[in-house]
């Protein structure tokens, strides 16, 4: 447990500190931080935290330190490699859990209920057309990237656009990475 209050700590601390609205330059600030793994379910917890922050920073309200704790809380029970043993990636996830918070949203709440699993569906669908598994940092970018206008659409906030280019900088980590069939792979890595 205090491994996971420590990742909690870097990431409400970079969250806390940001004042954008882009969830995607989000993420790639907190992807970069060198508190951050290449891969693993550290990203259930980023991905929900960055659409959390935008969220935060585009209304000027609310307590982000308590969302960011129920989002981890949440996160937490979402283990490394869901994507292949569930067949729900923790990234597309994540945003469910962002989405859910941010609503209101319980087991009995009709509102927000639908709308959530439409998006995750939607996240996962892009996810899936990817092509290949275990790149988290891919699948973290494509569901930050499709969660921004359900986000913004339905919590009626206006979320900008990525202003950073992305581009992998653990590409040679992951032995399995698709290389140019990827979006955002850098040969430069």
């Amino acid at each position: 447990m205090a491994e996971g209050l420590h990742e909690l700590a870097w990431i409400e601390r970079v969250c806390e500190q940001s004042t954008t609205r882009c969830p995607a330059d989000l993420l790639e600030e907190l992807m970069s931080d060198p508190a951050c793994a290449a891969f693993g379910p550290v990203h259930h917890v980023l991905v929900g935290a960055a659409m959390l922050a935008a969220v935060h920073n585009a209304r000027g309200e609310g307590d982000l330190s308590a969302q960011l704790a129920e989002l981890h809380a949440r996160a937490s029970a979402v283990p490394g490699g869901a994507c292949a043993r569930w067949g729900v990636c923790g990234a597309a996830a994540s945003c469910g859990m962002a989405l859910a918070i941010l609503l209101g949203n319980a087991p009995l709440k009709t509102e927000g209920w639908s709308e959530a699993q439409l998006m995750v569906s939607d996240i996962l669908a892009k996810i899936a057309h990817a092509g290949a598994p275990r790149c988290c940092k891919r699948d973290s970018r494509i569901a930050v990237r499709e969660a921004t206008s359900w986000f913004s659409r339905l919590l009626g906030v206006q979320l900008v656009a990525p202003t950073v280019d992305a581009q992998c900088a653990v590409s040679d980590q992951n032995t399995v990475c698709e290389k140019g069939a990827c979006p955002f792979f850098s040969p430069c890595a």
